[in-house]
């Protein structure tokens, strides 16, 4: 079990290391809340040079921090002035990772995000 978490620990410092030449600012503006058979929004947004970046299409691909629920993707729609949404329905509240992957302009990105969701 060690083990198994120690190498999930380096790749999320990998995956980290690769969204770091990403010139991207990427932020979660709403984090989706736990409710059983209830889905909530997930809404990010994305700045480049303090200037709202539109026209990405990216994924998101979301795991349980410390449990294994499998992956869940989500597809973002552009909303316009850098904001993108998507909506999840979660199994469970805690802590959960984000791992953002896209492409600008033919180069590919990558973000990792951590968050707390929240049981309403």
């Amino acid at each position: 079990m060690k083990k198994l978490l120690a190498g999930f620990m380096l790749l999320i410092v990998l995956l980290a290391g690769c969204s770091s030449g990403s010139d991207f600012e990427i932020t979660l503006r709403e984090a989706p809340k736990y409710k059983a058979g209830e889905s909530y929004p997930v809404v990010i947004e994305v700045m480049k040079d303090g200037e709202p970046v539109d026209g990405l299409e990216f994924a998101a691909y979301l795991e349980m921090a410390k449990m294994d629920h499998g992956t869940i993707e989500l597809n973002f729609e552009d909303k316009g002035n850098g904001v993108y949404e998507s909506s999840v329905e979660l199994p469970m509240g805690g802590e959960w990772i984000a791992n953002i992957e896209g492409e600008s302009d033919g180069s590919a990105f990558e973000h990792v995000i951590t968050f707390e969701v929240e049981k309403e």
